[in-house]
């Protein structure tokens, strides 16, 4: 009896010896998380983080890194062994690594991967390979907060990542995070792919520059619940009867689902065209987060909270004061004024510009006479005083 205890307990010492010798120096093991902090690109292609990957874990955590690109099957080829899929595999987080580069197979073998995070690194989505996420169709949350490559041109990062979604069957997808990303572009090529994500909750576009956006309503998102817009470049919206529009597109959602949105930190522009938007808030259901602290932060009714305005003060400027048109007739005058302005000042600038050149031509034509003329009478004085004093002419020399 004893002996076979002896035996129990020295097989489980050289289990956990071996447990031990199959994890990399710089991750913690369990057997179902595996955290690992301060990768570099050696350490993830190595053999050594190869072996601490288990089909058992639950949890990956690679975090705090340097690994400028992600390698081909990240967590082991699947592809002559399919006994070797992480089935278990729910989150992966990798964020904060400053990847670059995704390549098309790095995210297979997990089939059952509900959540992913590639927040906060450097992802040139521009040379992405379309199906970066096509092998994660199980997918919840995907985390692409500040993710996307700093240097290159907003549109095309918009452009490139929308093409990456499009072959992404993200049917299943609930939380999207795009914020900090200085994305630009909402238009109806984005939103038609948003209606692929039909099962989305939360999508976050926080911190962008974002100055308008296409929204198509319930037939695309019938359960999105939260849409955070703060601190974007939203000025003004487009008119209530746009039913792509965002104001009539979030009351259509709201009679599906109780919708919320957040539109804190835009600077508003508080004129005609801002009207709508000032009767949509106090008429809408839709849960307008701060809605109280929303100011604006143009015109006559600077810093002024917009729900403290009365509808009748969000004019637009006329330059005729005797006209009673309507408040878009009078915005159109305006900024036809302020364009015609605007080609008269550039007008004269270029005709002064004109004027000043021919100036200096002839007045460059006018000194070389003058000069020749000085320069023969030097000449000459010098010739008359060597006449004086019997020296020879100088003059003949240069002629």
């Amino acid at each position: 009896m004893k002996a076979s205890v002896i035996v129990v307990i020295l097989c489980l010492i050289v289990q956990q010896t071996n447990c031990e010798k199959k994890c990399h120096q710089k991750c913690m093991c369990n057997p179902k998380v595996l955290t690992c902090k301060g990768f570099n690109q050696n350490d993830i292609e190595g053999d050594e983080f190869a072996n601490s990957i288990t089909t058992d874990l639950v949890r990956i955590h690679i975090t705090d890194g340097d690994i400028p690109e992600l390698p081909r099957n990240l967590v082991g080829s699947c592809a002559d062994d399919s006994s070797y899929h992480l089935n278990a595999l729910k989150k992966l987080d990798l964020q904060n690594n400053g990847i670059k580069t995704i390549n098309g197979q790095t995210l297979h073998c997990m089939p059952n991967l509900e959540e992913l995070n590639l927040a906060n690194n450097q992802w040139d989505v521009s040379t992405a390979h379309t199906r970066t996420f096509s092998n994660i169709q199980n997918l919840k949350k995907l985390n692409l907060s500040d993710a996307l490559h700093d240097e290159i041109d907003s549109k095309v990062k918009s452009t490139h990542l929308r093409l990456v979604f499009l072959e992404s069957p993200f049917t299943k997808l609930e939380v999207l995070a795009l914020d900090n990303n200085k994305l630009s572009v909402y238009d109806a090529d984005t939103a038609n792919t948003m209606c692929t994500f039909t099962s989305l909750k939360r999508l976050n576009l926080a911190h962008n520059t974002l100055p308008r956006l296409t929204f198509y309503h319930k037939r695309c998102m019938p359960h999105l619940e939260c849409l955070d817009l703060s601190y974007n470049s939203l000025s003004t919206f487009e008119s209530y009867s746009n039913l792509n529009g965002l104001l009539f597109s979030l009351d259509q959602i709201q009679k599906a689902s109780n919708v919320s949105v957040n539109f804190f930190g835009n600077e508003f522009d508080c004129d005609c065209q801002l009207r709508e938007f000032h009767d949509w808030l106090n008429r809408t259901e839709v849960h307008v987060l701060e809605k109280d602290k929303l100011t604006c932060h143009d015109g006559v009714l600077f810093e002024k909270s917009i729900m403290s305005v009365e509808s009748a003060e969000f004019e637009c400027f006329s330059l005729d004061i005797s006209s009673s048109g309507d408040s878009s007739s009078n915005s159109s005058g305006y900024n036809t004024a302020v364009g015609v302005l605007v080609a008269m000042v550039v007008l004269l600038a270029i005709f002064l510009s004109v004027i000043a050149y021919i100036l200096h031509v002839v007045s460059s034509y006018k000194r070389q006479p003058m000069a020749k003329k000085q320069l023969l009478s030097n000449y000459s004085s010098e010739n008359n005083e060597n006449a004086r004093h019997g020296n020879p002419t100088l003059f003949t020399n240069y002629m």
